[in-house]
């Protein structure tokens, strides 16, 4: 796809949505880019869910056939994301939107990745697994470590930051919190605000580590309101007309990718594989 666009001069975006997330692009150029963190070493991603992955339906009409398609039976058309022909599993449709932030909070790609998993709960004929676990090992000794389980759904799906001065977690893609480090009672939750073209990150009143969480509030609602999915798809067109850089084009995306499919090599060999872009 790549090769084809270059080929062609045809803009090619590729659908990570969290590059075109307020909060996202706040929490990087505030808080990340802007040192607050410290020195990065740590990662933790997490996809927690607490259900089958499967979906449920019949064919169109009984005599039905997907085979011009290239699935064999209805199951597979309808089920594909449990199947290796389609679907790299949970790090391929999870993991990589996940791990293409963890890139990009360390400006760097993954050099080898260390995996396990397996279909532990859910022995119903699918061939991806159901839980799996993956440690990616980058350059200057910096770690990203992902799990996607379908046993338990506490905490939903986050990404944590950790910093030698403090902890950022972007939790369900809609809040974000700051903890600075010797201080972990006492957290800092991150608003967006408007500056120029772009959002950057500012702290509200620090409150206890236990307090209820408060998605972002204040005057920039109606900016936040809008989807992730929109913003992006206005970015993609503001580049076709205009040509002004996207956020996540094919490049960025390839190496997220390549970094789950050698995690996916090193589940299946309960080993470590070198990642290659």
């Amino acid at each position: 796809m790549r090769d084809a666009a270059q080929k062609s001069g045809r803009v090619l975006e590729i659908g990570y949505q969290r590059f075109y997330n307020p909060i996202y692009q706040a929490a990087y150029e505030g808080i990340v880019q802007a040192g607050v963190l410290g020195e990065v070493y740590m990662a933790r991603l997490a996809w927690h869910r607490n259900g089958n992955w499967r979906r449920h339906g019949e064919p169109p009409s009984p005599d039905y056939d997907p085979s011009p398609w290239g699935y064999p039976t209805f199951e597979h058309l309808l089920n594909w994301r449990l199947y290796w022909r389609y679907s790299k599993g949970l790090l391929a449709e999870l993991g990589s939107h996940q791990v293409a932030i963890a890139n990009w909070v360390f400006g760097a790609t993954p050099e080898a990745a260390l995996g396990s998993g397996g279909v532990y709960r859910f022995k119903d004929g699918r061939e991806v697994e159901d839980h799996v676990y993956a440690t990616f090992e980058y350059p200057g000794g910096r770690t990203a470590v992902f799990s996607s389980i379908e046993s338990n759904a506490y905490d939903h799906y986050y990404e944590t930051i950790f910093g030698t001065k403090g902890t950022l977690i972007l939790r369900r893609e809609s809040e974000a919190f700051l903890f600075e480090e010797g201080d972990s009672a006492k957290r800092t939750t991150v608003e967006v605000s408007p500056v120029g073209s772009g959002p950057v990150a500012d702290a509200s009143e620090s409150r206890a580590a236990d307090a209820l969480g408060q998605p972002v509030t204040g005057g920039q609602r109606s900016q936040l309101a809008v989807s992730a999915y929109e913003l992006e798809v206005s970015a993609f067109c503001a580049t076709v007309r205009t040509g002004q850089p996207l956020r996540c084009g094919p490049e960025r995306a390839l190496r997220s990718a390549a970094s789950c499919l050698a995690a996916h090599r090193a589940v299946e060999s309960k080993g470590r594989v070198t990642v290659e872009v």
